[in-house]
């Protein structure tokens, strides 16, 4: 598949460094999360999250989701996949480093079966998200249930667990994700709640299907991690908020820590203040060995503030 010349000429120059080099021939084997790729590369966080984004950004890695874990590999079709499989050709497959690698790549794996098997066997990692859970909606609620939320929307919603929390404190609300299967069943488990001031709606979180100013509170809870254009989906948030309307973000904080390789509430600050929004508060929930981040943000009053 042949590419434009900027696009070859950006991807040679992000491979072209050792360390960067060294993550294609590994992720190219599988995928891994930060913590088990510096695990292997006896290199700290900071550093490999930056390389891992630059390699990103020129399409050798691709990085998703699963559960609350965030992975990254080589793809496995298009234009990245086959300049990856071409560069990789050019190193001998006995080369010393990448032996080494390799076979630290496999150690690393079997601890992640081990971990598994325990989880298995012992204490229940959903049972202690359950619990972290309903801690976070007793925070939630501090936070967001003292005055009515007015029209609410939840931003990449999935089981539709927030408007089942913060639904009854709204006049009404909605509920947008791009996938049918998550739509149907938040459907399904919010109005056997009895909240049928609740609707859902498929959308794209980088493109709301709402005209600006529609909204109240605009909720995001562990998306960000998730997205590949942060920035994007919170100046979406932010149009669609009223003036004085509130954000409220969900996220994990090692995960969140992994992605921007350096301290996430700095990080949480900044895209704030580039959506155009308020930092208000910034709340930890730490509970049954789940680190979430509670950040509250509101979009200022700028017509009442021309006004005066």
């Amino acid at each position: 598949m042949a590419q434009s010349f900027p696009i070859v000429v950006n991807a040679l120059r992000a491979a072209a460094e050792p360390t960067r080099f060294r993550l294609l021939a590994l992720l190219r084997l599988g995928e891994l999360t930060v913590g088990e790729i510096c695990a292997v590369l006896g290199q700290s966080q900071p550093r490999i999250s930056r390389h891992l984004k630059l390699l990103c950004d020129a399409g050798l890695l691709v990085r998703f989701r699963e559960e609350h874990w965030v992975y990254y590999r080589v793809p496995l079709t298009g234009s990245g996949h086959e300049l990856v499989a071409q560069l990789s050709e050019l190193i001998a497959t006995e080369d010393p480093v990448l032996q080494l690698d390799h076979r630290r790549m496999n150690k690393v794996l079997a601890e992640r079966v081990t971990q598994v098997s325990r989880t298995a066997t012992g204490a229940s990692n959903a049972t202690d998200m359950n619990a972290a859970l309903a801690e976070l909606d007793t925070v939630l609620l501090a936070e967001l249930g003292k005055t009515p939320l007015g029209e609410l929307l939840d931003i990449a919603t999935g089981s539709g667990r927030m408007l089942r929390t913060l639904g009854p404190h709204a006049a009404h609300a909605v509920g947008i994700d791009i996938s049918t299967e998550a739509l149907r069943f938040a459907r399904k488990q919010t109005y056997g709640a009895g909240l049928g001031h609740c609707v859902f709606r498929r959308g794209d979180m980088y493109e709301l299907p709402f005209e600006d100013a529609a909204f109240d509170t605009v909720t995001l809870e562990r998306v960000l991690v998730a997205a590949e254009r942060v920035e994007d989906v919170l100046k979406e948030a932010a149009r669609a908020l009223r003036p004085t309307g509130r954000l409220c973000v969900v996220e994990d904080f090692e995960l969140l820590a992994e992605l921007v390789g350096k301290n996430p509430l700095a990080v949480l600050r900044e895209w704030f203040e580039r959506a155009g929004l308020t930092c208000e508060r910034l709340r930890p929930v730490d509970t049954h060995g789940v680190h979430l981040i509670v950040a509250l943000a509101r979009k200022p009053a700028q017509l009442l503030a021309n006004a005066a």
